[in-house]
């Protein structure tokens, strides 16, 4: 084993994208790094944690913190021992805002602890770890892959494909300044869907899929109605109907909730992203919601290692 610092960054992700509930995600050019340095003086779980950026007061510095905990897990099913060290952590992606900041978290370990063993896992291998613990794959699957993938997970493992995301299309998300846990988002939806609304969603998820295939947005709208969780959420996210009115008539192809939320997320071309950012600002702020908003490119890498 090198004694080096292991280096690494994981995307921000957005999963459902409307109609694919669970299923779809997707991955955004926004990235947390990791840093690891082994000390084989300390026997792991003895890890100095640094952090710095979005949510540090938040994060747990001890034996609970979940990049931690992803690594131990990666270290026991390689079958080797992790030594003690430091770690760092630069978080640029919000905590509970819906944009995959514990697939990273988890994704982060799993990266850090295969490079230190020696990269003996695949990436589909490291998803089956990531997945486990996040308990579904929407999220891990593009963190750890990037682009546009399908994702299920059944009792035979985890299952995906992806697809690299048209350059040409750019994401605005808009962040309110509150959190949204998925927990409670979850608690939201009902326990059952009658037939109507089940072929509906069948119906959107096939048009999503051809924008992404084909690369045509003009089906993304029709793709992002869906009847099978945003409408049960949207009441947990103050302004957030208005925000996805809004962005489409600024001139966005389509609109969302980004995960359980409550960040909003439109699908945009280059020229329009300011005028769309703008709009979704304004939604927020019509419900007496403070937002920030971003434009960001597709992300095709997923979990990768940064070189010196």
């Amino acid at each position: 084993m090198k004694t080096e610092t292991y280096h690494i960054a994981v995307p921000a992700t957005t999963a459902n994208i409307g109609s694919g509930f669970d299923v779809l995600g997707l991955s955004l050019a926004l990235y947390n790094e990791a840093f690891f340095t082994p000390d084989e003086t300390r026997r792991f779980p003895d890890i100095s944690i640094t952090a710095e950026g979005e949510g540090v007061g938040e994060m747990s510095c001890g034996a609970d913190n979940i990049v931690l905990q992803a690594m131990a897990r990666t270290a026991e099913r390689i079958g080797c021992p992790l030594p003690g060290g430091t770690l760092h952590l630069v978080n640029r992606i919000p905590f509970a805002r819906g944009l995959g900041s514990s697939s990273a978290a988890i994704v982060s370990g799993v990266g850090l602890a295969n490079l230190c063993l020696g990269a003996p896992l695949s990436k589909a291998e490291m998803l089956s770890i990531a997945a486990e613990m996040e308990g579904h794959p929407d999220n891990a699957a593009p963190a750890v892959f990037g682009g546009f993938v399908i994702s299920m997970m059944d009792e035979a493992g985890v299952k995906s494909e992806k697809v690299s995301v048209s350059t040409d299309w750019k994401a605005v998300v808009a962040i309110p300044d509150f959190e949204l846990l998925t927990e409670k988002a979850r608690a939201a939806l009902p326990h059952g869907y009658d037939r109507t609304d089940a072929v509906h969603n069948v119906s959107a998820v096939s048009f999503l899929l051809a924008a992404f295939f084909q690369k045509d947005p003009s089906y993304l709208k029709l793709g992002m109605d869906d009847r099978i969780h945003v409408p049960y959420r949207l009441p947990l996210i103050p302004g957030g109907e208005t925000v996805i009115r809004q962005a489409e008539e600024a001139g966005a192809y389509g609109a969302t909730i980004s995960g359980s939320g409550p960040t909003m997320i439109a699908f945009v071309d280059e020229a329009r992203a300011e005028a769309v950012g703008r709009a979704m600002q304004d939604g927020f702020a019509a419900a007496g919601i403070s937002s920030r908003t971003e434009t960001l490119a597709f992300d095709d890498l997923g979990l990768h290692e940064i070189g010196e």
